[in-house]
């Protein structure tokens, strides 16, 4: 009979294809609780076969625990029996009628079971498998299922850090630290306080509580320390709170101490000067002794039992020593009396300054001793260096200095300027020649500010003639460079010259050259040439000389076309004495009208020679100007101008008192003779006539 049913329901499969397959589904339920409690999962199946038995497994996580014996039938099952434990860790569900009874109803309960919840915030799946329905032949028949979950619901704190370290801090301040905390759970974290394992302890917290943190949230708490006396601590801290972590306990490390410190003050001076260093001393503990070392730097030197303890001693007594660039020095009580106050001044030293450079002094060694637990300790806990600022001059001038030529008649006067590119005055102390003619125009010593300068007045005032040359030594304050040496050159010569004047003239005039000379020497013998516009004017003969040069001969010879020489000489050892003054007088003819216009003498090869032949001439060539002028006819006088001057020239004329030219002149009308009728011609001149 069950045979032919099978056979029946098989041909109705094959005709009508899936639209006649049965839907046969299992439904695992969902559950949730706190840590270690136990929770209830349904199975449930919805039928639309006739289901007798049913077996399922279920992978179990590490957090879930079966409770043996807790798989409890539902009431669809009325003739079922049930088993259940787990396998591999797999839960092995199986449902089951002897008789091959069918599950009632086509909805609901089939078996429920309980886990035993685990510690640790979670959401675990739990996944059908190996499924396998029979109906009331014995036969197999499709199904699905469809997953559950249970979760673990509870908060757990993790922390940024297990420990607080507060490292090494002072004694008598506040110091504030931070850790995190985050739920990683997935229900609130209540955080109601903390509780620090030793009482009285130095530790606190400013953080408010209850502190509430969301689930996946962070919050921070501070932990405030505020040591008093010295030591190595280590305590925890409690976080009291609802994680299910059990790690709460956070480590409290540090190593306060003392401050007690010794400060070198920084202090500024003057190269070669003496500056006072104060060493100050800010302590916690009761100081009453000390050591320090210092390694000096080269720039400092140590002025001798300088080292002076301040006002806090009580009867204190000090050891100083200096060797090898070393300056040790121990301060004492007998008494063990400490220093008075917490804070200032605890002694002075002296150095004298040397170089340009700023230096650090900072003690190699350094010992504060205070009597703790009734033994003697080095208590120190830092010690600071400082800068000497070094200021200083420095000399900057000329290596060389040229007092080019100067005549014998005055000083010579150079100027010669001294710098200070430093940040302090530069002293000139002294300044030394070699020579001893040589000397300086100011007073010393002469102080330079700052990046200023001053100019020397370096005097030679010897008369003797030549080259000469010296050794300037200029001796300053500068650390570096005490000693500026200048070498000096220069010429002193006898100031012999020539001058010439050649006045402006007229068209047909002849031209007067005037020679002038100031001397040093007395000149015994004059040679010049004179170098002329030959196209209008000739040498003559007359050379007409001074009373400066009576008793000295001159003639003159022609060079070439345009050049004439002209000497002086004597043949009875007549000299020109020193002095200023015209010594000759010559003149050029006009050969006819000179154009007007601007002309000039050229005077070279010019020699003034005393008694024994010496050249002693100190000028160059010359050139003098000259110019000539058109001539106005009626101006016999030459004055620019025809009126009754030139009247009283004609009438000297026709008395024969005049000069040739002035002769040649008064011939106004040009009749040949000069007469009456050259006045009426003046007066016609003047009456524009």
């Amino acid at each position: 009979m069950k045979s032919n049913i099978i056979s029946i329901l098989t041909a109705l499969l094959l005709c009508f294809g899936m639209g006649a397959r049965a839907d046969n589904v299992v439904t695992i339920g969902t559950a949730s609780g706190a840590p270690g409690e136990e929770v209830t999962v349904s199975v449930g199946l919805a039928n639309t076969d006739a289901v007798s038995s049913l077996q399922l497994s279920i992978p179990m996580n590490e957090e879930l625990t079966f409770v043996n014996g807790s798989a409890v039938l539902g009431s669809r099952c009325t003739d079922h029996s049930v088993t259940a434990g787990v396998k591999d860790n797999m839960l092995n569900i199986m449902v089951y009628s002897m008789n091959l009874g069918a599950i009632s109803g086509n909805d609901g309960e089939v078996v429920s079971f309980r886990l035993k919840l685990g510690n640790q915030p979670t959401t675990i799946a739990l996944t059908g498998s190996k499924l396998i329905l029979t109906d009331t032949d014995g036969e197999n028949v499709a199904g699905s299922t469809q997953n559950g979950s249970v979760g673990i619901r509870c908060a757990k704190a993790q922390y940024s850090s297990m420990s607080v370290d507060f490292g090494s801090v002072p004694i008598r301040s506040t110091y504030t630290r931070t850790f995190s905390v985050t739920n990683v759970g997935n229900e609130p974290l209540e955080i109601t306080g903390l509780q620090f394992n030793t009482y009285p302890t130095d530790f606190s917290s400013t953080t408010s509580f209850p502190l509430t943190i969301a689930a996946g949230g962070n919050a921070s708490i501070n932990i405030t320390y505020a040591p008093q006396e010295r030591g190595t601590i280590n305590e925890t801290v409690k976080v009291v709170c609802n994680s299910i972590s059990k790690l709460n306990n956070i480590a409290l490390k540090a190593q306060p101490f003392a401050v007690n410190e010794l400060h070198v003050q920084p202090t500024s001076g003057i190269a070669d000067e003496v500056v006072t260093v104060s060493l100050t001393m800010n302590n916690m503990d009761a100081i009453s002794g000390f050591q320090f070392e210092f390694a000096l730097p080269p720039a400092l030197t140590y002025m001798e039992n300088s080292f002076q303890l301040s006002d806090r001693k009580q009867g204190h007594s000090v050891v100083q020593t200096l060797k090898d660039g070393v300056l040790r020095i121990i301060g004492y009580s007998s008494s063990d009396t400490p220093f008075s106050g917490n804070d200032g001044e605890l002694a002075t030293m002296q150095f004298r300054l040397s170089g340009r450079n700023s230096v650090t002094l900072k003690a190699s060694k350094a010992i504060l001793t205070a009597t703790i637990n009734n033994q003697a300790e080095n208590v120190c806990s830092a010690h600071y260096g400082a800068t000497v600022t070094i200021k200083s001059p420095r000399i900057n001038a000329g290596s060389t200095l040229n007092m080019n030529s100067t005549p014998v008649t005055q000083d010579a006067i150079s100027n010669f300027v001294v710098r200070n590119y430093g940040n302090a005055p530069l002293t000139i102390s002294r300044i030394v020649f070699d020579k001893d003619d040589l000397y300086i125009g100011q007073e010393l010593p002469l102080t330079i500010a700052a990046n200023k300068n001053v100019t020397l007045n370096v005097v030679n005032p010897s008369i003797a003639e030549g080259d000469f040359s010296a050794l300037m030594q200029i001796y300053s304050n500068d650390p570096e460079q005490r000693l500026w040496n200048v070498s000096i050159t220069g010429n002193r010569f006898a100031p012999n010259y020539l001058s010439f004047s050649t006045p402006d003239i007229y068209a047909d005039q002849n031209l007067s050259v005037n020679v002038s000379m100031s001397n040093y020497d007395a000149i015994n013998g004059l040679q010049f040439d004179v170098e002329y516009p030959s196209a209008y004017f000739e040498p003559t003969d007359e050379l007409i000389t001074t009373a400066r040069s009576a008793g000295l001969s001159v003639s003159q010879r022609n060079i070439n076309a345009n050049t004439v020489r002209l000497f002086f000489y004597s043949l009875s050892d007549a000299e020109i004495a020193s002095g200023d003054g015209e010594v000759l007088t010559f003149k050029l003819r006009a050969k006819g009208e000179t154009p007007a216009g601007n002309y000039s003498l050229r005077i070279t090869n010019i020699k003034l020679g005393t008694a024994n032949m010496q050249d002693k001439y100190a000028g160059t060539n010359i050139t003098s100007n000259f110019n000539v002028k058109n001539s106005i006819v009626g101006d016999v006088n030459r004055d620019g101008l025809v009126d009754s001057g030139d009247v009283m020239a004609i009438y000297s004329s026709m008395a024969g008192n005049s000069d040739p030219e002035i002769q040649t002149r008064s011939d106004v009308n040009s009749d040949g003779l000069v007469d009456s009728g050259d006045i009426m011609a003046i007066y016609s001149i003047m009456a524009g006539n």
